[in-house]
């Protein structure tokens, strides 16, 4: 299969055709380079550029089918949701990818138990998508080693227009959405956007509702200034089942785990007084299906005003606050009655015990910048922002261990950046510094009270009374970036580039827990990220090509080992990782034919670690090596076309030791599309064409590997009018 795709993408480069498409890189412009536009052949940086062409052309639903769709990214599924890794970024990837709006950060302070909402913007709202991989330390500051998503809306209204939608599919998704595009006069513009969803999944019993609205106002103040500000709303209900074993997946691969009937209950044994003690099934049985209740308000700001001719004020500023009410049931044991028994006269069982809690975050962000331009294509940029990060969970019931259970944790930053470019001739140097003062401050109250003791002692419970335990730290982080770029003609540039990146912990990384010792604090340090990277940008051969190879070293990377699921787990900084590899997109236009391809080889391999030196040389877990996005078109007419899209994502180690390891994730999509002189669209398409068994998840808990099976063969259809 990697043969047969390499040999692909090698046919697709050296193809030839008199009737080319239209050049684009040195027309389209991206933000996610220093925080302004900036032309594409000018950034010395490998950008995949998502249009609203690309979006409505191949009938994406949500953010994420549009991002599982780009060679340069895998997402991970958990029980949490989703997080997006890119360049080997591994399990952490939501600590070290950022998904940005407009300049506001999606990605949650805990990123254990903390959701990345991709799905809480309209999909009408956006006006493409960069995905930067290889990350942007300079602007962005931390967290972004593994690369940056920037999602830009619309800002602009060029005309009055209005629309309405649906989408019918298999697994009863029904999706409808409307928005508008109001004029008001040369200076006032606003746009809405609503779209909801309400579905089931391949699993028995799973169900998913969410909807979301946006709304943006647009104000030109005067001929030098413009204000945009921005509200949205999110709200998702969903029912997720467990991962099931293998056994589980072979006899039914649509079964949700839902114990009507208790036989999913176990036996067991732990250790107590230097005896064995044995717990058997109770005949409890319950729905332990998990659910979960997301809301969601953003608010953000951005005010452009032109100071002098030369000098560009930029200030952005957002809010965010998102709520998760969690229920779940997980197994657990007590003692429930006395008996005549070796367990020290008593009888345990095991038990669904309830899991309800609610996971608050809160963040605001302020950045002001200045850009002075002091030559033809030559400018300075200064900048400045501050973040404050709020997370909160409290448990009203935790496994029936602990009658109080609550954590409150932020974390605030300020940090101060630099950038430079100068252009001489063909020749632009570009040079970027950033420092990041971050503090931690974290307050966790418990009080541990557990039925697991024989009756004689305490009546039965472990009563640890109530425990406050405080986490206050400081870091202080650098980033760096150098980079030489050669435009050497109307379409083609060759760059070189260095960068120094960091991530620094989540608050909720710093605590170990084990069964013997209890929650301990450790001593995690932030990570630091070294890449060395040289690409190419050009028009060749009837093909816009975008080919780079980078080099990179992590120091200190942050590994989360899970001894036992949910019970027994550690963070520590690896020595250090390192990661190579290759990116290559391709895109050709013949008009009635067009083709993309892109493919991403990373190898993400642990090079040292003297905690445990066995490890040496393995992969990085949860590293694809291989992705792949390799596509057709055909435009039929000049209202008709169809697009075949084939997807290709590796298989990963799901452990540090390698004994576990992810299968590959295979789609063939196909799509078509109808457009009428009337402004009507009609669509429809076929996923996973060739109906293949993939997975949405798999993990280990407790070292035995499970599955969450993917959809099979899927349909939909679907319309949009715009009025």
């Amino acid at each position: 299969m990697k043969k047969i795709l390499l040999l692909a993408f090698i046919i697709s480069a050296v193809t030839y055709a008199e009737n080319v498409a239209e050049v684009t890189l040195g027309k389209t412009y991206v933000e996610s380079i220093n925080g302004f536009e900036e032309n594409l052949q000018n950034t010395p940086k490998n950008i995949q550029v998502i249009t609203q062409n690309e979006i409505e052309e191949k009938n994406y639903k949500d953010v994420y089918e549009i991002l599982e769709n780009s060679p340069l990214i895998t997402i991970k599924n958990d029980a949490i949701g989703q997080s997006i890794e890119m360049r080997g970024s591994g399990l952490n990837s939501k600590g070290t990818v950022q998904v940005m709006v407009d300049g506001m950060s999606l990605n949650p302070i805990d990123i254990n138990h903390g959701v990345l909402p991709l799905n809480s913007i309209p999909v009408s709202n956006i006006e493409k998508i960069e995905v930067l991989p290889g990350g942007n330390g300079v602007l962005f500051g931390d967290g972004a080693n593994g690369g940056v998503i920037n999602i830009v809306t619309k800002d602009s209204v060029e005309k009055n227009e209005s629309y309405i939608g649906a989408r019918y599919g298999s697994n009863n998704e029904k999706i409808f959405k409307a928005g508008t595009a109001t004029k008001v006069n040369d200076r006032v513009s606003f746009l809405v956007n609503y779209q909801a969803e309400n579905s089931k999944t391949n699993r028995d019993d799973e169900t998913n509702k969410n909807y979301n609205i946006d709304a943006t106002g647009l104000i030109k103040i005067d001929d030098k200034s413009n204000l945009s500000i921005r509200y949205a709303h999110y709200e998702k209900e969903a029912k997720t089942a467990d991962l099931l074993t293998r056994d589980e997946w072979k006899a039914d691969n649509k079964q949700s785990g839902v114990d009507f009937t208790g036989e999913k209950l176990s036996s067991g044994s732990f250790e107590y007084g230097g005896r064995t003690i044995k717990y058997e099934p109770s005949s409890d049985s319950y729905d332990i299906l998990s659910k979960s209740e997301i809301k969601r308000d953003d608010i953000s700001a951005n005010y452009k005003r032109k100071l002098t001719d030369n000098l560009d004020f930029n200030l952005s500023a957002s809010w965010q606050k998102t709520t998760n009410d969690i229920k779940q049931k997980e197994e657990t044991y007590a003692n429930f009655s006395i008996g005549m028994n070796d367990n020290f006269g008593m009888k345990y069982l095991s038990y669904y015990a309830d899991y309800i809690g609610t996971f608050t975050e809160e963040k605001f962000k302020i950045n002001p910048s200045l850009k002075y331009n002091y030559g033809e294509k030559s400018y300075f940029i200064l900048g400045y922002d501050y973040k404050l990060q709020k997370s909160q969970r409290d448990f009203d019931n935790f496994l029936d261990m602990y009658k109080v259970y609550n954590l409150d944790s932020e974390k605030e930053s300020h940090g101060a950046y630099v950038f430079n470019k100068t252009t001489v001739g063909q020749f632009e140097f570009m040079q970027g510094v950033r420092r990041e003062w971050t503090s931690f401050d974290t307050t966790k109250n418990t009080h541990y009270y557990h039925r697991v003791l024989p009756a004689f002692v305490n009546n039965g419970y472990v009563d640890q009374g109530l425990k406050t335990n405080k986490i206050k730290k400081s870091m202080i982080n650098d980033s760096y970036e150098a980079a030489v770029n050669y435009i050497y003609s109307d379409t083609g540039n060759v760059y070189v580039r260095a960068e120094q990146s960091f991530r620094t912990p989540a608050p909720t990384e710093f605590q170990n827990k084990s069964t013997g010792t209890g929650y301990t604090i450790n001593d995690l340090d932030a990570e630091t990220n070294q890449t060395f990277e040289i690409g190419m940008k050009d028009y060749l051969f009837g093909s816009v090509i975008q080919l780079n190879a980078f080099i990179g070293r992590t120091k200190g990377e942050i590994y989360y080992d899970e001894i036992s699921h949910g019970n027994d787990w550690a963070y520590y900084n690896l020595d250090e990782t390192q990661r190579k590899g290759i990116e290559l997109n391709l895109s050709q236009d013949y008009g009635k034919l067009f083709f993309f391809e892109g493919v991403s080889y990373i190898d993400a391999e642990i090079t040292e670690n003297g905690q445990d030196t066995s490890i040496e040389g393995n992969q990085v877990p949860y590293t694809s090596k291989l992705n792949a996005n390799i596509g057709a078109g055909v435009r039929w007419t000049d209202k008709l076309n169809s697009i075949l899209t084939f997807n290709y994502k590796d298989g990963y180690y799901l452990d540090r030791a390698n004994k576990y390891k992810a299968r590959s994730h295979i789609t063939l999509d196909l799509t078509t599309n109808y457009t009428m002189d009337n402004g009507l669209k009609l669509y429809g398409g076929i996923n996973n064409l060739l109906n293949r068994q993939n997975f949405d998840q798999e993990a280990l808990e407790n070292g035995v590997q499970v599955y969450d099976p993917a959809s099979e063969r899927s349909f939909y259809v679907g319309f949009e009018y715009k009025f």
